[in-house]
């Protein structure tokens, strides 16, 4: 940004060397593109099949659950998600939870997180095929984030809520034209981020406590 390039200068760059190129991160790609049929294929498969009736005043005009999806997410963050669901089912809005960790390591700790709650669930390290419907479908695998982001309807951007700073990318997610959730941590986005809500293209929440209200 012209701000970083100002940096340089001010500790010594020779101002006639210093470019602003913008934001490298603008240059993702999202390869493969699903098609609409690949993307109905792998909702299937992470278990979000439709498991109960919605009243009318929620019906969905597709065949398929509304997904959230907690995109590289840290400590905490999924249970906000957690939270955010069962808001959701509470009032009667057929909801899914798709949770890719930032770190795969941290598995065994979410899955203690998620056995509590008494929601169903599946770690995508255990099969690509979830065996039956499931709530929540953690994906802790590597490199399928662009891929799964384009089953979500929702995207909430990890590494934003406090105590959490710096956030993780929304270039990913916006390039979809999916909407966008983050926290106020978004330091390494700077523009990016305030360059989304200020166009309309996403959210920002200060708390975990106001997730549940953005994204519904």
């Amino acid at each position: 940004s012209d701000g970083d390039a100002q940096r340089f200068v001010a500790v010594g760059a020779d101002p006639s060397v210093v470019i602003t190129t913008g934001n490298l991160k603008l240059d993702a790609a999202i390869d493969p593109l699903l098609s609409t049929d690949e993307i109905d294929s792998l909702k299937s498969d992470l278990g979000f099949t439709p498991t109960r009736a919605v009243s009318t005043s929620h019906a969905q005009p597709h065949a398929f659950p509304l997904i959230i999806l907690g995109a590289s997410t840290w400590p905490g963050e999924e249970a906000a998600l957690v939270s955010l669901l069962k808001e959701a089912l509470a009032r009667d809005v057929d909801y899914r939870l798709l949770l890719v960790p930032r770190h795969a390591e941290r598995r065994a700790g979410i899955e203690a997180e998620l056995a509590a709650t008494g929601l169903t669930f599946h770690f995508r390290s255990r099969g690509v095929r979830a065996p039956a419907p499931v709530m929540v479908h953690v994906a802790d695998t590597t490199g399928e984030l662009a891929t799964l982001t384009q089953c979500a309807d929702v995207v909430f951007v990890g590494k934003s809520l406090p105590p959490h700073t710096g956030g993780q990318t929304p270039v990913e997610a916006a390039a979809l034209g999916k909407p966008v959730i983050f926290g106020p941590g978004m330091d390494n986005f700077r523009e990016i981020s305030r360059d989304l809500v200020a166009r309309g293209a996403a959210l920002s929440v200060s708390s975990a406590g106001d997730l549940a209200p953005a994204a519904l």
